[in-house]
């Protein structure tokens, strides 16, 4: 069932042998797994439910269904029309797409057709006031419709246009969510107005002034309130497409900041994958997966890109290799409700059984003609060669991020400080191109996180969130916070759980992985973990298991196949264990994390220090005592240079130094 390259082209693309007309086919493929259950231009796309997590619920309104309806309408319409524009013949399962999509269109926006998706007008007079899906399908279907003009919209009567327009416009002028969702009325709006359709233009203006406000430096925006794929496969998807529909012919001003914060972005984007294109498993809508190269499309709308095109189609086309080439991507022939096989701890109350098809917001790129450079240039590798060996840091303030590209593995991690979300998708410590995101258990060993147990609540919970303190002389300093959830921010709960829970966080690059130094700040007696990367167990094979000692301290080891991780006990941790996990990890049912325990059996029994090192690595080599232990010697110092207690001053095998001091870290949080 998985998408398979017909004759490679490894002269152009010598990484991936994608070239356009290979996007073109993976498109029509992931088509033809839609339309396998179409036999006629008068069915509607309803993919079946998959999991009973999805929407809509079998007690929920009609509007639900509808919208589900038109997610499955609008979304695949994104991977169509490329397919349109390029073939305006092209079947699938005997169907024209274009006459398809066409009629689907017209039907769905006609209020006497059974297909009809509503309006948010009638939903309002009905369920009230709020945002409705059909916001986000109506950016969506726009986006379809500009891409094969000509194919559809050109071809409409003058009635069926104003017909569309009257849906459009009723989406376009209702309520929509203060974050990425402005520019689906945007899309609209601007749709409406290019096409010689009444917009109200102070609702335009209001939405583009919110979103240009939600800047953030470094090219990112806050998505009220977390940075995160919606980034590339948001602001950085409709920024352009606005440029080039419609800013930089009659608002060039605000064309020119979109563009240059555009840039700010793109540059650093790249390292956000591994060196084989693979991306991270970060934040919410992860069913959306290869949705983020979006964004490298969409750059060379701008008018001025920066970015090589040659390394831009070599990680795009390899990300979206890294999903459509997988067996286990596809139930009912179309991307299903998970990362690789299904997984509904991916599955968010918005998702249903289309949702997956955002995916298809990466054939924006066909939109540029074939003799872009995006399709012309040779395949590159960009950064990474001249990287050799070397790992190498870039911090991004504005988001609160820290990428590391490792040369020897190709690995790329992000640390994230700036994180107001309590979902582990959010709040691990750590986020690896070669680690999939694990799904959290009260049981504790919650991999790449703390996780604390106490009095307060049943069973070990995750921090609430991340706050950001700064970068200085190659430490990353962050705290968790650990308090409790539901009431534990009044203060009555304040003050009954004897002040706040933290722990601040000091991270330290090193090859192969980090060096933390943490300081505990938890007043209640506790139980404490620092897990590592989850091992997924593949195929049913189970992660080997290996202690030892590497100068005189503790070690734990686990492999997998292709992926080994270690842990080494430096200060203040009793033990170092290895837990089995079931049905939390994205990659297999079980899967394996070791971790570091302690406990402290009194309140009050003051700050402490947690040293360790986590190390990572691609193969199934030892490592030596050196890479083990990097640490030559550490001390704890009462109090540091700035006055804060529990300073430590570490040495290490290479020679450098750290002072570790957490300065002004309540002043410094973001």
């Amino acid at each position: 069932m998985a998408y398979h390259i017909s004759e490679p082209d490894f002269e152009t693309s010598p990484f991936t042998g994608m070239t356009r007309a290979h996007w073109v086919d993976s498109a029509l493929f992931l088509m033809d797994g839609v339309f396998r259950h179409i036999t006629g231009l008068d069915e509607p796309i309803v993919i079946p439910k998959q999991s009973e997590v999805s929407y809509p619920q079998p007690d929920d309104p009609p509007h639900r269904f509808m919208a589900a309806e038109f997610e499955g309408l609008a979304r695949t319409f994104m991977a169509a029309a490329p397919v349109i524009a390029e073939r305006p013949e092209a079947m699938s399962n005997g169907i024209c797409l274009r006459d398809y999509y066409a009629r689907q269109i017209v039907q769905a926006t006609d209020p006497q057709s059974p297909r009809y998706v509503g309006s948010i007008s009638e939903f309002t007079k009905e369920y009230g006031k709020m945002q409705y899906q059909q916001t986000v399908e109506g950016g969506a279907l726009v986006v379809g419709l500009m891409q094969c003009r000509e194919q559809i919209w050109d071809r409409y009567s003058e009635s069926e246009q104003r017909q569309v327009a009257a849906l459009l416009s009723d989406y376009a002028h209702s309520q929509t969510i203060g974050h990425n969702w402005r520019f689906f009325n945007v899309l609209m709006l601007t749709f409406l107005k290019i096409n010689g359709f009444e917009i109200d233009e102070a609702i335009l203006t209001d939405h583009l002034q919110h979103l240009m406000a939600q800047y953030s430096g470094d090219g990112w925006y806050n998505d009220s309130p977390c940075y995160d794929f919606y980034n590339p496969w948001g602001y950085h998807f409709y920024g352009p497409l606005w440029c080039r529909w419609y800013g930089y012919e009659h608002e060039p001003e605000l064309a020119g900041i979109i563009e240059q914060r555009n840039r700010e972005f793109i540059v650093n984007w790249p390292r956000f994958y591994s060196r084989d294109g693979k991306q991270l498993m970060w934040g919410r809508s992860l069913v959306y997966r290869f949705g983020c190269s979006a964004a490298l499309g969409a750059h060379f709308l701008m008018e001025d890109p920066v970015l090589d095109p040659g390394f831009a189609r070599r990680i795009a086309s390899a990300n979206m290799l890294q999903f459509i080439t997988r067996d286990d991507l596809y139930v009912n022939g179309v991307p299903c409700l998970g990362y690789y096989g299904p997984f509904d701890p991916l599955i968010q109350f918005y998702s249903c059984a289309a949702s997956p098809f955002w995916i298809a917001k990466i054939f924006v790129a066909l939109s540029l003609p074939k003799d872009s450079p995006f399709w012309t240039a040779r395949e590159s590798e960009g950064f990474w060669p001249e990287l050799g060996n070397r790992t190498e840091t870039v911090e991004l303030e504005g988001p609160g991020i820290q990428i590391i590209n490792r040369g020897d593995t190709g690995t790329t991690e992000i640390l994230t400080g700036k994180v107001p979300q309590p979902m582990p998708y959010y709040n691990q410590l750590s986020f690896n191109s070669d680690f999939c995101y694990e799904d959290e258990g009260a049981a504790g060993s919650n991999p790449v996180n703390y996780s604390v147990r106490d009095e307060i609540t049943q069973g070990f919970r995750l921090p609430l969130s991340i706050g950001f303190n700064r970068f200085e002389n190659g430490v990353f300093y962050r705290m968790l916070d650990m308090k409790a959830g539901g009431g534990a921010n009044s203060m009555l709960d304040y003050v009954v759980n004897k002040g706040p829970e933290r722990i601040d966080l000091a991270d330290i690059i090193v090859p192969g992985g980090v060096i933390r130094v943490d300081r505990v700040r938890l007043p209640l007696s506790n139980q404490l973990h620092l897990g590592h990367y989850a091992l997924p167990h593949l195929e049913g094979r189970a992660a080997s298991i290996q202690s030892g000692k590497a100068g005189g301290f503790q070690t734990l080891e686990a492999a997998i196949s292709g992926r080994k991780v270690a842990m080494t006990a430096v200060h203040g941790w009793e033990g170092l264990k290895a837990a089995v996990h079931t049905g939390k990890n994205a990659e297999a049912v079980e899967s394996t994390v070791i971790y570091a325990d302690r406990t402290v059996e009194e309140d009050y029994a003051g700050m402490e220090v947690l040293i360790s090192v986590l190390l990572h690595r691609l193969d199934e080599g030892a490592w030596t005592e050196d890479e083990l232990m990097p640490i030559q010697s550490y001390k704890i110092q009462p109090w540091a240079p700035s006055g804060q207690p529990c300073g430590v001053r570490l040495e290490l095998k290479d020679g450098r130094t750290f002072d570790i001091d957490f300065g002004d870290v309540e002043g410094n949080l973001r």
